[in-house]
């Protein structure tokens, strides 16, 4: 049986009732977390350019299926679920495998509200869904995708979405496997981007459209497309085009026992997730060692050699601060903890143009440690020094689970407390404790048309 067979016929007999309740649990709390970012990030369009890409799906029209965030208004569930994935990536929730989970949330409401699909059936598809997402990646290996300079969520992630619409389409097992194959001719993705400082508009584009890819695998198969069953084993197929060093048997090992669902990392800093390492080692060596911003003459950031180029610019950023280093460890240096804390204020002019966070931002490097290699991606490591003007010198190696981690995870509390931070600014309170109501209950509600509805009000 080929692989992508053998992920087909495990995803399509899952059923609700098979899922531990701890996974089921976890699995409402990744999308209330992700219903919130997305509410965040589309009605602050927080990441510019965004409120284009709504306004060209406005204009093209088409049929009314699936709610556009925060734009009052419907359009084709394949445009709902590139819009929504594009203004939600960012704060979103992150797997060990190091693919985001932007994709995959967004894209599983746009089709669940075309399908008026239950609360439960949203539950099982987006459960699903990671399952593949996670488990493409880690068969790729994230390190060595990022090596061939591809981006491993922009890759993944029109598999989990195939698998997570069609669940919600009712495809049976043959016609999931070509979703499955259909999605690996769907998939690219560049991650080049980082490295420049006026960061293009494809950071969040490709990421719209692997979710707008996967749900189109489901829909073409559903119509009867097939796609090439040996798309996973093939020596020309996905996963020996994509890396140097695929591991096939990562798609289906543990599957039904392990539920990558589970070894999700949520955000609590807007931040570039290899930057948190950083951020925590920082405020930890300042606070230990009473260091002011003023006192520091320079920064030594190791990481693992994958990641550099994607957080290590030399240059200064003129937008998308988050994903570069040198500029969150700067501005967490004068701004502390706050600063970066579930928002993207640091982001404004006043900070990127403060005297103080440019010069700091050049007394920072950030390099190489092989060393740090083995633990990534599993972990995301990093040795941070810092060095002061009176001659002193302090290092910390962090790889101790940030806030959000598994190892250390958010309570629901304190999940519904990011969703208030990050929505009562856009959302009427009354808006926002319904959607919060039906949240909390969902696997309890017939139909998810009214949360994506509340998603989309204005």
């Amino acid at each position: 049986m080929f692989l992508r067979d053998q992920l087909a016929g495990f995803c399509s007999g899952l059923r609700f009732d098979d899922l531990p309740r701890d996974v089921v649990e976890f699995t409402r709390l990744l999308i209330t977390d992700q219903v919130g970012v997305t509410i965040a990030g589309a009605r602050n369009h927080l990441n510019a350019g965004d409120a284009d890409v709504a306004a060209f799906f406005k204009e093209l029209g088409g049929k009314g299926e699936s709610s556009l965030v925060g734009e009052g208004c419907k359009v084709p569930c394949l445009n709902a679920a590139y819009c929504n994935t594009v203004v939600g990536f960012g704060g979103d929730a992150m797997h060990r495998s190091a693919v985001h989970l932007s994709c995959l949330v967004p894209a599983a409401i746009a089709a669940a509200e075309r399908q008026q699909a239950s609360g439960k059936d949203l539950i099982l598809a987006t459960v699903a869904g990671v399952e593949v997402i996670a488990r493409v990646a880690q068969a790729l290996g994230s390190d060595s995708v990022y090596n061939r300079g591809f981006h491993p969520t922009s890759l993944c992630a029109p598999f989990g979405c195939a698998v997570a619409a069609g669940k919600l389409l009712g495809l049976g097992k043959a016609a999931l496997s070509e979703a499955l194959s259909i999605a690996a001719t769907q998939a690219a993705g560049s991650s080049l981007w980082p490295q420049l400082p006026h960061a293009p508009r494809t950071t969040r584009t490709q990421v719209g459209n692997a979710a707008q890819s996967g749900v189109m695998a489901a829909l073409l198969a559903r119509l009867g497309v097939v796609g090439a069953a040996s798309i996973f084993e093939d020596p020309r197929g996905f996963l020996a085009g994509h890396s140097a060093n695929p591991d096939p048997a990562r798609l289906t090992s543990g599957l039904g026992t392990v539920w990558e669902v589970k070894n999700t990392t949520f955000k609590r800093f807007w931040v570039g997730i290899y930057n948190v390492p950083g951020l925590e080692a920082l405020l930890w060596l300042m606070r230990e060692h009473r260091i002011r911003p003023e006192d520091i003459q320079g920064m030594t950031y190791k990481l693992p050699t994958a990641v550099v180029p994607l957080v290590g610019s030399p240059d200064y950023p003129l937008n998308d601060s988050m994903k570069s280093s040198r500029y969150v460890l700067a501005v967490t240096a004068y701004k502390g903890e706050k600063g970066m804390l579930l928002n993207r204020e640091y982001q404004n002019e006043a900070n990127l143009k403060d005297p103080g966070h440019i010069e700091l931002f050049k007394l920072i490097d950030v390099v190489a440690d092989p060393e740090l290699d083995k633990f990534f991606p599993g972990k995301w490591p990093c040795v941070l020094t810092v060095r002061t003007r009176d001659g002193r010198e302090f290092t910390r190696f962090h790889d101790q689970p940030a806030k959000g981690e598994p190892e250390n995870p958010f309570t629901p509390r304190e999940i519904e407390a990011k969703f208030r931070k990050v929505v009562s600014p856009v959302m009427n309170p009354d808006k926002m404790d319904r959607l919060l109501a039906i949240l909390r209950h969902l696997e309890d509600v017939d139909d998810i048309s009214e949360m994506a509805s509340l998603m989309a009000s204005k």
